[in-house]
């Protein structure tokens, strides 16, 4: 199977040996799949292999819960648990991805396209933050939580009104002078219960599953299948969540000076952001030289969308659909 993709002119082209596979990836970057793509940026070839083995006479470079590494020359492998190989060629930018076993492999695919292609809209002052992006009259809603905060039961709530659009589940993207752009992925819940009965008409069969190495199986669903559309607005609006016991939700305004520091986190070092560092972190001076380059570059933008922005915290409570509502109607009443 063969999937074109085009990532804010990030061409990627796949060649799957397993269709199944392969519709996961189509359906992960729904948005981004092209017919046509004029200049390929990276090409991957992904292929089922029971016997593959990394060469012999290399060292280990680098060692991580996520891989083992080796590089030789502009050539890297990774292995990740025996069951999934990677020969990465720098220079020509190919990669091949050898699986036993899909799922991991789904995993693997994911992550390497998206460090990939992240790394490319860095260079070029594209930059991911670590957050759910909605519009609501035409302000673009950036709320920043810690993992597991709560983005996903936020977006599930907020697509009930089917005038809100989504500008991404889990990471907006901001150019340099502060601008939003759309990067819809796919939602991922453990379950699709509540999902599926407050949005008939989605069907059991608009979902697939992704089975993770070190956490829980997610039900995922891309963005494109929920009848809100894709977009942004005019206005930003910089939200940070932070969790709390209360029973009611409080919303208040805060200095740029502290949403900087809170910036810090989530756009400039990008904790969170769904990432495999031994795709976007080559051993070279040249590419540690890029890499603080593109430090510089996440730190401009940041303090030209403080500029751009409204500033606010987020108290929620304790109620998950209370927090949802209340931050909708608060925007909403604008």
């Amino acid at each position: 199977m063969i999937i074109k993709l085009n990532i804010y002119n990030y061409n990627v082209m796949l060649d799957i040996d397993n269709e199944l596979l392969g519709e996961k990836i189509k359906l992960d970057f729904s948005y981004f799949v092209v017919n046509h793509a004029e200049q390929i940026n990276l090409s991957l070839k992904v292929i089922h292999e029971e016997n593959f083995s990394i060469p012999q006479g290399l060292i280990v470079t680098k060692q991580s819960q996520n891989s083992i590494t080796y590089d030789i020359g502009n050539l890297r492998y990774n292995n990740y648990d025996d069951d999934v190989f990677t020969r990465y060629n720098y220079k020509e930018n190919t990669a091949k991805l050898y699986y036993k076993s899909i799922n991991l492999a789904h995993e693997v695919l994911y992550l390497l396209i998206l460090s990939r292609s992240g790394k490319y809209l860095d260079q070029r002052g594209l930059h991911r933050v670590h957050a759910a992006g909605f519009v609501i009259k035409d302000q673009n809603i950036i709320l920043m939580l810690p993992s597991k905060g709560g983005k996903t039961t936020t977006m599930i709530e907020l697509a009930k009104n089917e005038e809100l659009k989504f500008i991404s589940d889990d990471s907006p993207l901001i150019d340099s002078w502060g601008k939003v752009y759309p990067f819809p992925l796919r939602l991922g819940i453990e379950d699709k219960t509540k999902l599926l009965k407050n949005h008939s008409y989605l069907s059991e069969e608009d979902f697939y599953e992704f089975e993770r190495r070190f956490f829980s199986k997610k039900n995922l669903i891309p963005l494109t299948k929920f009848k809100n559309k894709i977009g942004t607005g005019k206005q930003n609006i910089l939200l940070h969540g932070v969790r709390s016991t209360y029973k009611e939700t409080k919303i208040k305004k805060i200095s740029k000076w502290k949403m900087l520091k809170i910036l810090n986190e989530y756009l400039i070092i990008g904790i969170g952001l769904p990432v495999i560092l031994e795709y976007f972190i080559q051993n070279t001076l040249v590419d540690h030289i890029g890499n603080i380059n593109i430090l510089m570059k996440r730190i401009f933008a940041a303090m030209n969308l403080i500029l751009r922005s409204e500033c606010y915290e987020v108290i929620l409570s304790n109620d998950s659909v209370e927090s949802v509502k209340k931050i909708r109607e608060y925007y909403e009443q604008r």
